[in-house]
Parts: structure tokens; C-alpha cells; sequence
């Protein structure tokens, strides 16, 4: 999905478009393969239940069973490290790959905070599989160990019936060679009192050829305000971007801070990253109405951006990012507690196609002035 996280990362192979050749190469012997699952956090949700029947790579015979876990994940016990198996040393001929996919079966269902238990839809374009595009070469006599990251926060859209809601499943997936890959880790924490940040969305974004910020992984911190932005590949510069939210029944927003760009390399592919934040003194709220109306086979993504400075200069990086609620009628978006200042605003509509690929649009970006307890209404158009 595009979100500044679009439409650049369908074009790096991050998200979920169909690449036209599609098949493995073979380059003589074969290799192996195993697969992981991990996933990023999300509010609201108490469970996010996926019934995941196998996992494919499509070969220059056709589509390769990997493994088949025929299991129903919980997608939100997946995140902090932990991790399911989905194939485990599989073997495939030597060559190079560019698709993957994830064949769902019945029965996927999200639990809400309040408890409640909903179907989970899967729309029709994705009966055939949740297609990856990727880019792996198996060398013979090697294993190669694959990591996939399923984006939950970008992949539940919300349409409003009345007192019940209906969940569709918009499937936000990237998949990471993990030897290809790097992290930035630290702590976040008040500056006035040098205590840990918990709770606190974290992301790592990297900013395109036009400027614009994608994010390429997201995390939260832990109870000591402690967090790890993982499997990052190298050869690209990330900065490390949060707005603090934290609490439970008195919620403290503090203003956002971006890092400095860390260019993850083969040679130095960890960086540490620690952070002090200023509590805000007051917040207001954005929100507003999306039009026309997303189709059903679309699902809309709402960024908030700030400029902040680092030594390279001031860049406009997403601080928060939410998909937009379908009523009846309208379509809506919204962010609480955000610190006063300027911002601005921008949508992303994601459309699957009927082959599985996927395209996105991006709206105009519109300024956001938040002032003291006060909601600004920005409405978007696609």
C-alpha cells in the first residue's frame, strides 16, 4: 500500500503489486527456504485472527509450496520480536525469485478493544492468494531466510453498518531477505523528568527521490520506553520519526522529533538511536471527510505530516497515520491529541485489482493549523 508508503513502495517491490514476470530462474542445484511471519502494532484491536493455509513462490514451472501452517494467527501476538514459522528449510532449484503469495482460508475474524468478535473479509481479488512481489536469489546449497511483515495497521479498513461494523481485510505486505537487512534501536524518553516513553509509536522512514516520506517499518515502545526498528534493508538512509502519545485514561502528547538519516550498509547495518521528548503544553484534533467514497475494492489511508529539522535540513515526515472509517454515505478520518502547531494532510487510495495487483492515488496535501482544544476540520480529495 502507498502511503508515502505509496506509490513509491509498490514500485521498490514493498507492497502488493503483481510483477508481470513473475517466475523463478534456474540457475542449476537447489536450495532452501524458510519463511517468517512478524507483524507491526495497532490500536484498537485486541486480536487480528488470519487463517493462513500456505505459503507459495512462484518458480519458472509455476507456483511452489513452501510450507502449509493451515492455521488461524493471531497477527498482534506477532510483533516485538516474536515471530511464527510459516516453512522451514524448504527446498526449491537455485535461481532467482520475484513473486510470493499467501493462500487464506476461512474463519478470519478481528477482535475489537471492547471485546467484541467480527468477521474479518477477505475480498475477492485476493482468493487466489495475497501476492508479494520480491526479489530473492537462491544460491545452491544455501538457505535462504525470509521474513514477512504483515502491516495489520495499514490492512483493516472500517466500514460503519449501523451499531456493527464490517472489517475488510486490504492487506498491507512487505518481504525482507533478513541477511539484506539492518535496524535502529534506542529509547525514547521525557525530557524533563529522563523517564521512559511507553507506548509510543515509533517510525523509520526514509524519504524518496521527490522528498516525500515513506515508512518502511513501525514499532512501539516497551514499559521502559525502549523500542527496535527491525529488518530495515540496507542500501537506504531511514530516520527515525516519532510523536509521542502516551498514558491510558489521561493521555500526554508530546511534540515530534525526527532523527538525523542512517544509511544502513552491508558494513554497518545497526545504528542506535535515543531521543528526548518536550511534553506539549496543549493539543486540539484534526479531522474531516474523504471524496468521492472509496468502491469496495478500495481502501484509504490518511497521513499527518510535520516539518521537522535534522542536519540535512527540515523535511515534512508522517508523525501519524490512520485508514479512514466508511459510513453510509461519507467516508472520515481523524487524529486526537495532537500538539499545537503546523501541519498538513494527505490521503492515499489503494485499489485491488482483479489479478491481485494493486494501484494508489494520493491527494492534494492540505495545511493544518492545530490550536489549543480545538478540532480543525481538513476535508481531502482523490
Amino acid at each position: 500500500m502507498l502511503n508515502w508508503r505509496t506509490p513509491f513502495s509498490l514500485v521498490a517491490g514493498l507492497g502488493l503489486a503483481l510483477l508481470m514476470a513473475c517466475g523463478g530462474s534456474s540457475s542449476g542445484g537447489s536450495g532452501t527456504m524458510t519463511v517468517h511471519l512478524v507483524d507491526g502494532p495497532i490500536a484498537g484491536y485486541q486480536e487480528i485472527n488470519v487463517n493462513i493455509q500456505s505459503v507459495e513462490i512462484s518458480g519458472s514451472g509455476g507456483w511452489i509450496t513452501l510450507g502449509t501452517p493451515n492455521k488461524t494467527l493471531n497477527l498482534l501476538s506477532l510483533v516485538g520480536g516474536v515471530s511464527e514459522t510459516l516453512a522451514a528449510g524448504a527446498t526449491l532449484p537455485a535461481g532467482r525469485y520475484q513473486q510470493m503469495r499467501l493462500v487464506l482460508g476461512s474463519g478470519n475474524t478481528v477482535k475489537l478493544a471492547d471485546g467484541s468478535v467480527h468477521d474479518l473479509t477477505v475480498p475477492s481479488g485476493l482468493q487466489s492468494g495475497i501476492k508479494l512481489t520480491v526479489s530473492f536469489d537462491v544460491a545452491a546449497g544455501t538457505t535462504k531466510d525470509v521474513w514477512i511483515d504483515f502491516d495489520a495497521a495499514h490492512s483493516i479498513q472500517v466500514v460503519q453498518a449501523g451499531a456493527s461494523g464490517q472489517y475488510i481485510l486490504r492487506p498491507t505486505i512487505r518481504a525482507f531477505d533478513k541477511v539484506a537487512t539492518g535496524s535502529i534501536s534506542g529509547m525514547l524518553t521525557d525530557a524533563a523528568t529522563a523517564t521512559g516513553l511507553a507506548g509510543a509509536m515509533v517510525y523509520a522512514e526514509a524519504l524518496d527521490g521527490s522528498g516525500n516520506a515513506i515508512i518502511s517499518r513501525s514499532t512501539v515502545t516497551d514499559a521502559n520506553g525502549a523500542y527496535t526498528l527491525d529488518l530495515l534493508p540496507v542500501g537506504s538512509t531511514y530516520h527515525v520519526v516519532s510523536q509521542p502519545v502516551t498514558g491510558t485514561t489521561t493521555l500526554k502528547a508530546y511534540d515530534a522529533k525526527a532523527s538525523d538519516g542512517f544509511a544502513l550498509n552491508a558494513a554497518t547495518p545497526v545504528f542506535t538511536y535515543n531521543a528526548a521528548f518536550t511534553a506539549s503544553a496543549a493539543a486540539g484534533a484534526i479531522s474531516g471527510g474523504l471524496t468521492p467514497m472509496a468502491a469496495s475494492n478500495q481502501s484509504d489511508q490518511v497521513n499527518l505530516l510535520q516539518s521537522l529539522a535534522t542536519s540535512s535540513g527540515s523535511h515534512s515526515f508522517i508523525v501519524r497515520t490512520t485508514m479512514a472509517t466508511m459510513g453510509a454515505s461519507t467516508e472520515t478520518y481523524g487524529f486526537a491529541n495532537v500538539p499545537v502547531g503546523a501541519y498538513s494532510v494527505r490521503a492515499v487510495r489503494t485499489t485491488l485489482n482483479a489479478d491481485g495487483s494493486t494501484t494508489a492515488t494520493a491527494s492534494a496535501v492540505q495545511p493544518a493549523t492545530v490550536s489549543i482544544g480545538a478540532t480543525v476540520t481538513v476535508n481531502l480529495g482523490l
